[in-house]
């Protein structure tokens, strides 16, 4: 599968919005050097561990000012 059919598949697999999440994926894409049309299975699984750890980063540093503030 190249590397776009791989994005369509990774986009219709959430069931959310698919302008939301191409427009997400594309962010990542550029931010680690990808090109979407070579995109391949282990460069999406890195694009999406670096994702998940700065979301889940970010959860915790939100979770303890509300905390902090409350």
């Amino acid at each position: 599968m190249d590397g776009l059919g791989l994005l369509r598949v990774l986009i219709e697999s959430t069931g959310l919005p698919p302008e939301s999440i191409e427009m997400e994926l594309q962010k990542l894409i550029m931010k680690n050097g990808f090109t979407a049309e070579t995109l391949t299975l282990e460069q999406v699984r890195e694009m999406l561990v670096d994702y998940l750890q700065s979301t889940l980063i970010e959860a915790k540093a939100d979770a303890k000012t509300s905390a902090a503030a409350g």
